[in-house]
């Protein structure tokens, strides 16, 4: 269940953690960035918020998402998304290659999953 902390930048969480997923004896890649970073989110820069740190857990053999934890402008609504994913079995490739509304900080974490290819 994805939750919200609302401080500025708000931090969303859901799923696993990077150290839980390592320890059920899962293979898996993570990436993270700093949302200063990621170059192609301009919503971030627009609205005056280019502070955070976005990262995610993936399952290296199936692909599936196990996790993020999002420290962003708008994460509460990206992390949305995420448990959606999560919940339907879409894979972090399939969200990857998706197409977003721009400008939005849903880029980011389209950008972030990039970082495992």
């Amino acid at each position: 269940m994805p939750y919200t902390v609302f401080t500025t930048p708000p931090l969303s969480r859901v799923g696993l953690t990077e150290t839980q997923a390592r320890a059920s004896g899962r293979p898996v890649k993570v990436a993270s960035a700093a949302v200063s970073a990621l170059t192609t989110v301009a919503r971030a820069q627009i609205v005056g918020v280019p502070d955070g740190l976005m990262k995610v857990v993936v399952d290296a053999d199936t692909d599936h998402l196990l996790g993020a934890a999002l420290l962003s402008y708008d994460s509460h609504e990206v992390i949305n998304t995420v448990a959606l994913a999560m919940r339907h079995g879409i894979t972090a490739t399939s969200l990857r290659d998706s197409i977003y509304t721009h400008p939005s900080m849903t880029e980011a974490f389209n950008q972030l999953l990039g970082q495992l290819a």
